[in-house]
């Protein structure tokens, strides 16, 4: 079966080669060292770059594909199947929406290098959270001066780039994007434990930190603009990746149900397990059809459309990825709440994505919140 239907053909290709890269290189037990050191594996980044993933969505002028973001929606159904780990989605989605924004050379430069896998990028958004977005920090930027922290950074102890968001807090309400070097006098970074197999985690506080015009991506208008794709992209991109895991894991539910005897017959063929499948298969369908239907639509949709469509995917996902892997351990029994069998790294996994940028509940509040306004 394939991991994509209705791509277009270019697409397909890139798909195929990615997973004929991961049957051949990346075996059962690379992937759980992996997930046992919270995605690190430095080995899989390189051979992404030099395989030329983190530049899909780049500009051409770049060195890049010059794909639009919509093409790595089947790849991360196909990371989400896989189980693959690591800042895949800040290396592959930052660095090439970035550089279709930045002018300035500095900001340029550095964004080119993580192209490359030079430099790890991690993303400073306070908005990673909706509900409780105050306790995660704030930034602020005052003449030329970038100040505030942000509690919850993916991979933020191991990036050296970091992509700064200041949503509204620039002068006069202003939003901006801007780059902003580890090793800048200001900036601390400090590690969090994390439950999440996928990644690791850190506080980044920018104490008086100096930005010039060649540390800016956007600004202003550009700014908004930006910041509404980026956290748009980034939802669509992690729902994908859900609707993968819940692929996954009605897949081996599946497979145990029809092997898996109990009173000398498969335990699939009893009324109140085929219900559980039936539920679990139906919502991963839907998932997997609106996953596809707000790629296709996001080339034709309003900046404020799609970044709507984007929260209303992303809380779909965050409730169907959970209930499809609480269904999973339903039908497995007593092994699949075992640390030996395989699904509780999905479990987790699809737990802390789940409230990347806003779960179920917090999405519908906040899309909620935006049709009324929109009306009033």
């Amino acid at each position: 079966m394939s991991d994509c239907w209705g791509c277009p053909v270019a697409d397909e290709e890139i798909l195929r080669a990615v997973g004929a890269f991961l049957d051949r290189g990346y075996p059962d037990e690379r992937r759980l060292a992996a997930l046992r050191s919270q995605g690190e594996d430095r080995r899989l980044l390189d051979e992404a770059a030099a395989q030329g993933w983190f530049g899909l969505v780049a500009p051409e002028a770049d060195g890049g594909l010059g794909l639009s973001p919509a093409a790595l929606v089947p790849l991360f159904r196909l990371f989400g199947r896989r189980l693959l780990t690591g800042p895949l989605l800040e290396q592959m989605l930052l660095p090439g929406l970035l550089l279709s924004t930045a002018r300035a050379d500095g900001a340029r430069t550095r964004l080119a290098a993580a192209l490359t896998g030079r430099r790890r990028v991690a993303v400073l958004d306070p908005g990673t959270t909706l509900d409780w977005r105050a306790a995660n920090g704030s930034l602020t930027l005052d003449a030329g001066t970038l100040a505030g922290s942000v509690d919850l950074v993916r991979f933020g102890a191991v990036s050296d780039l970091f992509v700064a968001v200041v949503d509204g807090g620039g002068p006069d309400g202003a939003s901006a994007v801007l780059v902003v070097d580890r090793d800048r006098p200001g900036v601390t970074v400090t590690g969090h434990r994390s439950t999440d197999p996928g990644a690791s985690y850190a506080r980044v506080t920018l104490d008086g930190v100096a930005v010039g015009p060649g540390d800016v991506v956007a600004w202003r208008e550009d700014g908004a603009a930006l910041v509404t794709a980026l956290r748009g992209w980034q939802r669509v991109l992690v729902a994908a990746e859900l609707a993968g895991i819940a692929r996954h894991v009605l897949d081996l539910s599946v497979a145990f149900a029809r092997q898996r005897e109990q009173f000398g017959r498969p335990i699939g063929s009893f009324q109140a397990v085929k219900h559980i499948a039936a539920s679990a298969a139906q919502r991963v369908i839907m998932l997997e059809s609106f996953v596809e239907a707000v790629a296709d639509d996001s080339a034709t949709l309003a900046p404020e459309s799609f970044a709507l469509a984007a929260l209303a995917l992303k809380g779909a996902a965050a409730e169907a990825g959970r209930s499809v892997c609480e269904d999973a351990l339903q039908i497995h029994g007593g092994i699949g709440f075992t640390h030996e069998h395989e699904l509780h790294w999905f479990y987790k996994r699809a737990l802390s994505l789940r409230t990347w940028y806003g779960d179920e509940r917090e999405t519908a509040t906040e899309t909620g919140r935006r049709l009324v306004s929109a009306r009033v």
